[in-house]
């Protein structure tokens, strides 16, 4: 199958405008259009039994990048808006090929889904991890990849609808990051406590949110996203305790949310009904 859709992305990228056609996001807008639903949750099970559009956009993936075909992508906005789709797709992919799943660390031991499956875009072979942790934190260092990037589980952000373009790039991160800061199983203030919880992915990731301020700081970053309810919750506590709730890797398909034993997973699908 990977030989496959690499021939094809070739195929894809063979005739002679290539130069001057930016490269094509469509096909996987189509699949997030038409199987993920307003809360973030993946038809799996659809996206299986109907594969042309992941297929077709998977054959893109690997006949072309940022890297191989820097012609495609002039602006950094167009290689951001590349990586961070090809990250999402190639996690899609990779667990609509093995589904169904309870979890994607059912899918190998030690996070291998994550650092031993490779991928190939442009050409070249990578696992999620590196194209994570090398390319998008690495190169790009913007924060607001963390909210829209999905590792298919419930404690990751809701994937988004559509996909990233160097157009709608900042709009989008932007829409990812309020979305993501505005839900309470990812932020809660508790003014009884002195005390706000947060999503796991701010303790994994603090250096990339706040650099070297320490956890505290994350409290700050927060407040740039946060709706005037939460900011005034976070106004009024002082040197608040900071916690991180367990990471959730239930999968994110259809229903989990309703499913999940965590209530704040269970508001959240209300909500974003």
């Amino acid at each position: 199958m990977t030989l496959f859709v690499w021939l094809a992305g070739l195929a894809l990228l063979s005739g002679p405008t290539v130069a001057n056609t930016p490269f094509d996001h469509s096909a996987w807008d189509r699949v997030l259009k038409a199987h993920v639903n307003p809360s973030g949750e993946v038809d799996y099970r659809a996206i299986k039994a109907d594969r042309k559009d992941l297929d077709r956009y998977s054959g893109q993936l690997g006949g072309a990048s940022p890297e191989n075909h820097p012609e495609l992508f002039p602006a950094r906005a167009d290689q951001f808006a590349y990586w961070i789709n090809a990250y999402n797709a190639f996690v899609t992919r990779g667990v609509a090929d093995r589904y169904p799943t309870h979890s994607v660390r059912d899918l190998g031991p030690l996070l291998g889904f994550f650092r031993r499956e490779e991928y190939i875009a442009g050409g070249r072979k990578m696992s999620l991890s590196s194209l994570e942790n090398v390319i998008l934190r690495k190169k790009f260092a913007d924060p607001r990849v963390h909210f829209s990037i999905v590792c298919a589980s419930l404690g990751c952000p809701m994937l988004a609808r559509e996909a990233f373009t160097g157009v709608n790039l900042e709009q989008l991160l932007d829409r990812q990051a309020r979305r993501f800061i505005n839900q309470r199983r990812n932020v809660k203030v508790d003014a009884a406590t002195n005390t706000v919880r947060l999503s796991k992915i701010f303790d994994w990731y603090t250096v990339d949110f706040v650099g070297s301020k320490g956890k505290q700081a994350l409290v700050d970053y927060i407040r740039r996203y946060a709706s005037p309810e939460t900011r005034r919750a976070l106004d009024a506590l002082k040197q608040p305790r900071i916690r991180f709730y367990d990471y959730d890797w239930s999968i994110n398909d259809p229903g989990s949310r309703s499913r999940s034993s965590n209530p704040l997973e269970r508001e959240a699908g209300r909500v974003s009904q």
